[in-house]
């Protein structure tokens, strides 16, 4: 996606792209394994082997590389010899989760590093990098924009598993509240929760059209943040509104950052969500009122992907309108 984004923004440019999932799929599934879990092994050799085969010039105006877990300090010489400037960017937390002691033995070759979490820029100056910008994470307007053949109805939340997650789920159903529900790791939740008709589960996930009409379908959309890391926002909490429908989300000071009380409904502790879902359904116009200056607010601050991918690049000087 963000190679397309590139393109389209650089469109006088030549541009190549290395896509790395072709020598991972290819590489066996114990092996992908193994190197996904501790950077080693034969899927770390067929990546590196891959990307050298794959590099087409020494002499590129910017080498951009999404995600650097795979690629060994040998690599990455090679790319910043290559390159005027190279530019490293991972949505993903890279020190609290997805750890790579690789990527850290070669931080210090990027011209810039961009990230999405505030919580990690100790972690990159730590780890030696040269400039760092911090973005929000964003939404793909092709993708979250309101799709709805269906009157609205329920609560939605698309994520993953955890522990604290599945409370709150619990409490909501607990309170007949209908619950929309897509994700890994749900099954032994919704197999005790089987027989209760205010779960309605869609399994591991839902993604493009599917995800969105979910979204758009509901009157609320939770943007539950993860404790198994620190993070303060994430891409829920600009895909909600995009898609038209009211953000529930915890109140901090990056979601305070991107929505006023009159643009999202905030908590301060999960306890209160039952009591401000009931509040909102059946207030209906003060909830619409929210969904659409949430909205609006998405759609005119730059939060969507190709605003971020354009400020990287007026950020190491290789874009102007």
């Amino acid at each position: 996606m963000r190679f397309n984004i590139l393109k389209s923004l650089l469109k006088d440019s030549e541009a190549d792209s290395i896509n790395i999932s072709i020598p991972i799929m290819s590489t066996q599934k114990l092996f992908r394994s193994v190197g996904w879990r501790y950077n080693i092994g034969p899927l770390i050799k067929n990546i590196n082997q891959y990307i050298k085969h794959n590099l087409q010039s020494n002499a590129y105006d910017l080498v951009w590389v999404d995600k650097a877990k795979f690629v060994t300090p040998e690599t990455a010489k090679l790319l910043r010899n290559a390159a005027r400037m190279l530019v490293h960017f991972t949505p993903d937390p890279a020190f609290a989760y997805h750890r790579s002691t690789l990527f850290y033995k070669h931080i210090h070759l990027y011209d810039l590093c961009v990230t999405t979490k505030s919580y990690e820029i100790a972690n990159y100056y730590d780890a030696g990098v040269k400039e760092l910008l911090l973005t929000s994470q964003g939404y793909d307007p092709s993708v979250h924009k309101p799709i709805t053949d269906t009157a609205k109805s329920g609560v939605c939340f698309l994520g993953h598993f955890e522990e604290e997650r599945g409370e709150i789920i619990q409490e909501l159903l607990n309170n007949e509240i209908t619950v929309k529900l897509a994700g890994i790791k749900w099954g032994s939740f919704a197999r005790k929760n089987c027989d209760n008709k205010y779960l309605v589960y869609y399994g591991d996930g839902v993604y493009g059209d599917k995800y969105a009409k979910l979204i758009s379908g509901s009157l609320i959309g939770l943007g539950l943040l993860s404790k198994w890391v620190p993070e303060l926002h994430t891409t829920r909490t600009f895909e909600i509104p995009a898609c038209g429908t009211a953000l529930l989300t915890e109140v901090n000071k990056e979601t305070r950052q991107f929505f006023t009380e009159e643009e999202a409904i905030f908590f301060d502790n999960s306890s209160q969500i039952p009591s401000l879902i009931k509040y909102y359904l059946e207030n209906n116009a003060e909830l619409s009122a929210i969904a659409q200056r949430g909205s609006k607010r998405v759609l005119s601050s730059g939060y969507d992907y190709r605003s971020i991918v354009e400020t990287i690049l007026r950020k190491v000087c290789v874009y102007e309108e």
